[in-house]
């Protein structure tokens, strides 16, 4: 088991009234537990928590007048992943959980339909199972660059085909797309990790349904598996935007910092000014 201190927080300028919807607070799931955690406003402010309906995504509401504002969300989590049994097998979809049936069709930014013809040329002749998943990951990895500001929140998995580069959510939701295409149920995954380059930054990988369970996989390789704290599980990234807002704002700076807790330390604080990223002084 490994514990992780979390201190994400969020700074903006809000011009006008703006509701904010943060999806920064992570689930109580069975391979993570939440030991402590906390919620907070600069200035503060009043605001109200709710899950979606399958508890699986928790979100913060927030109604916010104009001004400099700031959310800090504290957590310290126990992760405790499976084993990964390498030699899991594809299930035919006749047999997969309907609750995970709706992980396998196309999705606003993962076209798996569209990208069927590339997807059976590609990978239809490899040995199904969680192996076929891996050479996935690796084509990505082989055929895309990672590249910071070569996509927007717009861009789909055939957009990232187009463009040959992309960042973790462009490589997860072209994955996603794969396996779906596949007919391997995929979802998209948000964490909290940790990597030396780029800068701290929330995280996007993916699952696949693979035997009896779902399979956590990284396509950029940018964090061990083992250490990625689950925030928000969807069909795509539209599912779990750390932030959504109706309004008028601008972020400024963005922190999402994690690192490994010493035993017996709760909620510590991680945050410094020249933490994260700055987007505009």
């Amino acid at each position: 088991m490994k514990t992780f201190h979390i201190d994400s927080q969020l700074d903006y300028d809000v011009l006008q009234q703006t509701l904010f919807v943060f999806n920064l607070p992570v689930p109580n799931t069975g391979t993570q537990r939440i030991r402590a955690e906390a919620v907070t406003t600069q200035p503060s402010l009043d605001f109200d928590e709710f899950a979606d309906a399958v508890g699986a995504n928790r979100f913060v509401r927030v109604n916010v007048p104009p001004g400099l504002f700031s959310v800090r969300y504290q957590a310290t989590v126990d992760l405790d992943p499976p084993a990964v049994d390498e030699l899991a097998p594809e299930i035919p979809l006749a047999e997969v959980p309907g609750a995970v049936l709706p992980y396998v069709m196309a999705s606003k930014y993962c076209e798996a339909d569209l990208l069927f013809a590339l997807a059976c040329r590609e990978f239809g002749r490899l040995a199904p199972g969680y192996r076929r998943v891996q050479s996935v990951c690796q084509w990505i990895r082989d055929n895309i660059a990672y590249q910071i500001g070569t996509s927007s929140p717009l861009t789909t998995a055939r957009d990232v085909l187009a463009n040959r580069a992309g960042v973790c959510r462009d490589f997860a939701h072209l994955a996603v797309a794969f396996c779906r295409a596949l007919n391997i149920p995929a979802r998209f995954v948000t964490g909290y990790a940790r990597y030396a380059d780029p800068p701290p930054d929330f995280h996007a990988v993916f699952e696949a349904y693979l035997g009896d369970r779902w399979y956590l996989f990284d396509p950029t390789r940018l964090s061990p598996l083992d250490e990625i704290v689950r925030i928000g599980t969807g069909r795509d990234a539209a599912e779990v935007a750390f932030a959504t807002f109706f309004g008028a704002a601008r972020m400024r700076r963005l922190a999402p910092l994690i690192e490994p807790a010493e035993p017996g330390t709760e909620l510590v604080s991680l945050q410094s000014p020249a933490a994260g990223i700055l987007l505009a002084a």
